[in-house]
């Protein structure tokens, strides 16, 4: 009878292990859902350059709907996601949205990757630390890539996504935020 005491433990143990795996899994999977930000919070600006060595900021786009996507070349789901945020910058443009790409990686790396793609919205580099530093400020919960928020025309932080976007899930959160945004 002793003997069974130790197999016990050991299953118990692994049991346990087994759903804190589960629940921690349900929780990031939730983190990583789509989500209008609760309230409205003020996005701080940056000040960081494209690929142009021009000046990039937030504030030199407000008034316009503006989704920060953050990403890099070695990111798989930031790839998928790329061609999805081209269709939605010319789709949109004149509605008033503005993409900001925020590269987290090397110059040489995302002009190669942004003329391949033929990026029709800014690709802005951002050292990895400062990059990360921006999406914490910006509410990153995770901290992976891609990383989407949306700032509306008073510089607002209305949407956060963490993961991969697709249309399905951001066509109607950009709907109402292009149709609250004041005309011209």
């Amino acid at each position: 009878m002793a003997g069974l005491w130790k197999p016990l433990v050991l299953l118990a143990c692994a049991i346990a292990a087994l759903a804190g795996g589960v629940y921690l899994q349900q929780y990031l999977a939730a983190q990583r859902q789509a989500t209008d930000a609760s309230a409205p919070t003020p996005a701080i600006d940056f000040a960081l350059t494209d690929l142009d060595g021009q000046p990039q900021s937030l504030a030199a786009h407000s008034g316009k709907l503006v989704l920060v996507n953050f990403w890099a070349t070695w990111c798989p789901p930031c790839r998928e996601e790329i061609p999805l945020l081209i269709e939605l910058q010319s789709e949109h443009a004149e509605s008033g949205l503005q993409i900001l790409g925020i590269a987290l990686d090397q110059a040489d790396k995302v002009a190669a990757y942004a003329k391949q793609m033929q990026m029709n919205y800014p690709a802005i580099i951002a050292p990895p630390a400062a990059g990360f530093d921006l999406m914490d400020a910006y509410g990153a919960q995770v901290g992976g890539l891609p990383f989407n928020v949306l700032v509306n025309g008073a510089g607002e932080i209305v949407f956060r996504h963490e993961g991969a976007l697709t249309r399905e899930q951001f066509a109607p959160v950009l709907t109402r935020h292009l149709s609250q945004q004041p005309a011209g």
